[in-house]
């Protein structure tokens, strides 16, 4: 049998088919579709029945000219290689699940080209607004924006104090954060300490990276702590992955044997010190402590489970939605910054067995203290 042209193929299923075998109105149809209040429960289980039937699928182009929303957003992260982006983006697509919206994951790995045509507004749009976390584009690229192409929320690190119109700002403090990692290691008797993180490049020397803010506040710590600032050992590293890491631990015992305490600037860099101080015949913590950062799903199961610093991913994800989905509906005042709260978790990595509170699992942790959150601007 010769193929059917095209002119024969069966056309998509429309909302009149729908309407058709429910029995009711293309209408009443329609609002079971956008999900309206006002039609009977009964009524909306025949529709849905009917749309399962007929195999009938809302056409996003058409229900955007409508009504001017997707209810689709773009979630530009740098890497879902780093298990916390991969473990952020997954509270995203819940929470945003949870207000009928659907999330568009876009990576940004293949560099900084591939960061400017997020902030230019891709080649076209795509949704209704975007959350971008950027990593390589330099501060003074935002500075020099008037305004981003969409409604935007910026979150991570890695941006300058003046932003363009039309954008928000999530963030966690990273300095007050490294700041308690490292008081946390002093306060436990450990005096000779170092912080692994430092990236020499024109990105990472930036004074709003995230290695250069945890730098500082392992800095500050030592200085409120009474021990030498000036004499601290900073130990670079190429990137913020294990083998970074493992490599970084291995340098730094052969600048600094009487090293202590390990400042990582991400639990990825503290969990392949973890290996090279296991390497190296040195007990954790007995003999060094090692604090990481972000609390990802691995921390609780290092060897030793790990001591780091664990944002509130859920405060961050549904200030961004706020902020984003308000932006969406017509909001247009000056950028808003907020500081969302984080804690500091204590397990195996620096305090012996005997020390963790009993009351607790060990691979769980104990979270020590939290940070300052900044207030919400009220909205206008």
């Amino acid at each position: 049998m010769p193929p059917r042209s095209p002119s024969a193929q069966r056309r998509p299923p429309a909302l009149r088919d729908v309407a058709e075998l429910a029995g009711v109105s293309i209408k009443t149809v329609s609002n079971v579709v956008n999900d309206y209040p006002h039609v009977r429960e009964s009524t909306r289980e025949k529709v849905r029945e009917a749309i399962l039937q007929v195999g009938y699928r809302p056409q996003l182009a058409a229900r955007q000219l409508r009504t001017g929303a997707s209810q689709m957003i773009t979630l530009a992260v740098p890497s879902l290689a780093f298990s916390y982006f991969s473990d952020l983006a997954q509270h995203f697509i819940d929470e945003a699940q949870d207000r009928g919206q659907t999330v568009v994951l876009h990576s940004t790995s293949a560099g900084r080209e591939a960061e400017r045509t997020v902030l230019e507004g891709f080649k076209q749009v795509f949704g209704d607004g975007v959350i971008f976390n950027p990593l390589l584009l330099e501060e003074e690229h935002f500075a020099q924006m008037e305004r981003t192409t969409q409604p935007t929320v910026f979150i991570g690190e890695h941006l300058p104090e003046q932003l363009p119109e039309g954008c928000d700002y999530v963030r966690i403090d990273n300095q007050s954060a490294a700041f308690d990692a490292t008081s946390h290691l002093i306060e436990t008797g450990r005096r000779h300490l170092a912080f692994i993180g430092k990236i020499d490049t024109a990105q990472g020397l930036q004074p709003h990276s995230s290695g250069s803010l945890r730098r500082d506040g392992f800095l500050a710590a030592l200085r409120e702590h009474g021990l030498r600032a000036d004499d601290a050992v900073v130990q670079a590293v190429d990137a913020w992955h294990r083998p970074d890491g493992f490599a970084a631990a291995n340098a730094l015992l052969e600048r600094m044997p009487e090293v202590d305490g390990l400042v990582c600037g991400n639990d990825e860099l503290a969990i392949g010190a973890l290996a090279a101080l296991r390497r190296q015949g040195r007990r954790v913590p007995e003999d060094v402590a090692v604090t990481g950062y972000d609390d990802t799903p691995d921390a609780p199961y290092a060897s030793p489970p790990l001591t780091t610093i664990s944002p509130d991913k859920a405060a961050l994800v549904r200030t961004t939605l706020d902020l984003l989905g308000e932006r969406i509906l017509g909001y247009d005042g000056p950028p808003r910054v907020v500081d969302t709260p984080y804690s500091l978790v204590v397990r195996g990595s620096t305090l012996a067995a005997a020390e963790t509170p009993a009351a607790e699992a060990p691979a769980a942790g104990v979270p020590v203290t939290a940070a300052m959150t900044t207030d919400r601007p009220e909205k206008e």
